[in-house]
């Protein structure tokens, strides 16, 4: 890996240390602590974290999921390596996704 790509350590920012940060870099680190919030010590998402984090931290931008068919297409599209489980590259492909439609929202009228 480049090391011009490789991030810095996030996990132990300071509150001064994340003020230095930039707006885009400090929305980064959001979505990276959203996700542990919810994904807890094996740092995956089981079904019930997904659908506990779209419908309370994306529920502006996604219909609440109500029912369990709804989170099984979800889940399975997000599930790229059939583990039952969502890794942090697959919940980013969520977020990916979910932006990407928000960003054509905006450009609708």
């Amino acid at each position: 890996m480049d090391n011009t790509l490789k991030p810095q350590g996030t996990a132990t920012l300071s509150v001064d240390a994340r003020q230095d940060l930039t707006e885009l870099e400090n929305s980064m680190v959001n979505i990276i602590e959203i996700f542990h919030s919810y994904s807890g010590k094996n740092c995956k998402l089981k079904k019930g974290d997904l659908k506990e984090l779209i419908n309370s931290q994306l529920s502006t931008f996604v219909k609440q999921i109500q029912d369990s068919q709804t989170l099984d297409v979800i889940f399975t599209d997000l599930d790229e390596n059939h583990d039952q489980e969502i890794d942090f590259s697959e919940y980013a492909a969520l977020i990916a996704m979910v932006t990407s439609a928000c960003h054509k929202s905006f450009h609708e009228d």
